[in-house]
């Protein structure tokens, strides 16, 4: 005789309220294999979150070598030198040079600033960078060509010198020599850090750089990759590929990002440790699920074989069992989720500030982890179900 959803539903709910300490337990095992599965994927989402957070934060992930040699020239990077660099590493997205100055002071009428940043940069710069011009433009083909003293700021400068007045096309005077404002560009971080309060910024094209310091401008290349992936074997090409093309020259390496892929790394072995530990929960529980179907499995033999000897199939009888099994699995992994949930909301509020939001990817991960173990574990204690004797279960044996 076949059972309706509503009649197995309610012989299943029937079976498992039967025994309480027993379902309970059960039930207890799925919830913490889930919640540690759960807890594991959402401090992994809210690393990864803090992570980029800090990477949008700062430029492109870039490299910066500095190539010198006793008793020899000073190395040129020209385009040769360059196109050279990205032939031979593919994994480069874009290489700019870049022009330090010092000593610069800004003045804007009676407003002086002496504590900035000042960079004369090739015309890619951008794209190196990544930064977002907010008002106006960067530079142009003509501003190179033509030596047009023109200059881009960013916010923090912006708000020094002209507080909430437009930048653009004011006229600002560097080391005594006036600049027009042509773009107004977002503030971060040269030097790859956090720490300490920012400072403003400008730019220039390099050629007029070059000018204004009488060719004695501190000059690199900025090398940008595309992201963190493989930034330990790009950092490797590189150093490798400029030891090739500058044979007894010193060479050093600096890059923007190398405590992100430092704590990445770490990241990532921790994660694995925490996804160990909640499989192994969630194997546990597991092992809980099959007990129960055992134990149910023998403490209804007659009722099995009365079952099946009024026309029950096979796979009616295994689907109770399952039944039983899936709906512990929901209960516990519902709460499972719905309490970790709870707790890293509170966490990340009062205890430590974190970005975190609640992921369906990752609640549905974890559901589906508790549905597989447990109707996984059920599956083969309720198989044994199909290989019980009518006559033997309806004796009891």
């Amino acid at each position: 005789m076949a059972l309706s959803p509503l009649d197995l539903s309610l012989t299943t709910l029937r079976d498992l309220t039967g025994n309480w300490v027993r379902s309970g337990l059960t039930a207890l095992g799925i919830f913490m294999g889930v919640a540690a599965v759960n807890a594991t994927l959402n401090i992994d989402t809210i690393a990864n979150r803090v992570l980029q957070e800090r990477l949008e934060a700062r430029d492109n992930p870039n490299i910066t070598p500095w190539v010198y040699g006793r008793d020899r020239p000073p190395v040129e990077f020209d385009a040769a030198a360059i196109a050279e660099i990205e032939r031979a590493v593919p994994a480069i997205l874009s290489i700019s040079r870049v022009s330090r100055l010092w000593g610069v002071e800004v003045q804007y009428q009676g407003t002086i600033v002496d504590s900035v940043d000042a960079l004369g940069v090739s015309e890619n710069y951008q794209r190196t960078t990544g930064r977002q011009v907010l008002a106006g433009r960067f530079f142009e083909p003509e501003d190179f060509n033509a030596f047009r003293p023109v200059t881009v700021i960013d916010t923090v400068l912006a708000q020094q010198l002209f507080q909430d007045a437009p930048p653009l096309g004011q006229g600002i005077f560097i080391n005594g020599t006036r600049f027009t404002v042509v773009g107004l560009i977002e503030n971060k971080n040269l030097y790859g850090s956090e720490e300490g309060e920012p400072t403003g910024s400008l730019w220039m094209p390099e050629p007029y750089a070059n000018l204004l310091q009488g060719g004695y401008a501190w000059g690199q290349i900025q090398i940008a990759l595309g992201n963190l992936d493989h930034y330990e074997a790009t950092y490797d090409a590189i150093e490798a590929q400029l030891q090739l093309m500058f044979p007894g020259y010193e060479l050093y390496l600096d890059g923007n990002v190398e405590d992100l892929v430092e704590e990445e790394q770490r990241q990532r072995a921790s994660i694995r440790v925490l996804k160990a530990v909640g499989l192994l929960a969630l194997v546990i529980g597991g092992v809980g699920i099959a007990n129960i179907t055992i134990a149910a499995i023998m403490e209804r033999t007659r009722e099995i074989g009365l079952r099946r000897a009024i026309g029950a199939t096979d796979l009616e009888i295994m689907a109770q069992f399952i039944a039983e099994a899936a709906l512990l699995s929901l209960i516990g992994g519902t709460t499972a989720v719905g309490t970790v949930h709870l707790l890293t909301k509170v966490a990340t509020t009062t205890v430590f500030e974190a970005p975190y939001a609640f992921n369906w990817r990752d609640a549905a991960l974890s559901m589906g982890a508790a549905f597989g173990v447990g109707v996984g574990a059920s599956f083969l204690p309720a198989l044994r179900v199909t290989r019980i004797d009518v006559v033997q279960a309806l004796r009891g044996e």
